[in-house]
């Protein structure tokens, strides 16, 4: 059986990406830690870390127990909290990328609510460069958003292929040239992965549809305006995945989401506790499986 304590020494190098804060996060030494995890290799037969000088990598048999460790490690903290109760009370101030608040958010917020009652919560949706701007002005306490690259600062929560979707009753629009596209406005972080794409591979391209919401991108796709291009975890309802291995477009790269916390608001335990259910929402969330209305097979 493996041992809890191992999975938090590992989770928090994960997170951390660093044994010294790891140990500073969890109240151990950092040579504790370096034990642990060495432990947790010896019980499971496999090589989950690999340590450099300044640099901790996640090798795969880590990414494959890493969901594994934040579920266990939810439910414990999840099975704590609904017999113990909590006195915690506090104002968190949360910005939120769409395509994370019309899917997830709604589970994290009810769950966050039924063990925290006495915290109120205030959540802005946007764009993910708009909400880094203003968390940096001092708008929120902490953003969740979608990055092309995870910077220094920031805990990586998950990454999804960024896949192109289309209107099923487009079937041949992506042959179109230019080719029209339905993207948010700058300074959408898609947009930009898309329209890199696209100008690597000389492909000539239009916006021909563009909106803040992702209820209306999802009008202008489905209504034959323009292709465009969503997460594969977050496709929303009524389009399909088109497939780049059977036509000639590019393929797009991953996609980050990403927490990032404003200065000073680390110590805080309300927005702690909000982090913490978010990360344990996202070990919940099934990435090989795709939403109802993103199946794949446009060719």
């Amino acid at each position: 059986m493996l041992d809890t304590g191992l999975l938090e020494s590992f989770l928090a190098v994960v997170e951390e990406g660093s044994f010294t804060l790891a140990a500073e996060r969890i109240g151990r030494t950092q040579s504790t830690v370096s034990q642990q995890i060495r432990r947790l290799e010896e019980q499971l037969g496999q090589r989950l870390l690999h340590r450099s000088t300044h640099h901790v990598t996640v090798l795969p048999d880590g990414e494959r127990l890493l969901p594994h460790a934040r579920r266990i490690l939810g439910a414990i903290m999840e099975a704590e909290r609904d017999l113990g109760g909590s006195s915690l009370s506090g104002h968190v101030s949360l910005g939120v990328a769409e395509d994370f608040a019309t899917s997830r958010l709604p589970d994290i917020l009810r769950r966050f609510r039924r063990f925290y009652p006495q915290v109120t919560l205030q959540v802005e949706i946007g764009l993910s460069g708009n909400l880094k701007d203003k968390l940096h002005a001092g708008f929120f306490d902490a953003i969740l958003i979608k990055t092309k690259t995870v910077s220094a600062g920031t805990e990586p929560l998950m990454a999804d292929p960024l896949v192109w979707v289309a209107s099923p009753d487009e079937p041949m629009i992506y042959r179109q040239r230019p080719l029209p596209l339905a993207l948010h406005p700058e300074p959408s972080v898609t947009r930009g992965m898309v329209i890199e794409a696209l100008k690597a591979a000389g492909i000539p391209f239009t916006i021909a549809h563009t909106s803040l919401s992702i209820t209306g991108l999802r009008a202008g796709v489905i209504a034959g305006m323009g292709i465009s291009a969503f997460g594969r975890s977050f496709i929303p309802d009524g389009m399909q995945i088109i497939d780049t291995q059977a036509i000639d477009l590019p393929r797009l790269a991953d996609l980050s989401f990403v927490v990032e916390l404003q200065d000073g608001k680390h110590d805080s335990l309300a927005v702690t506790a909000l982090i913490q259910a978010i990360r344990e929402n996202i070990a919940l969330l099934d990435q090989h499986t795709l939403p109802q209305g993103g199946r794949a097979g446009l060719v």
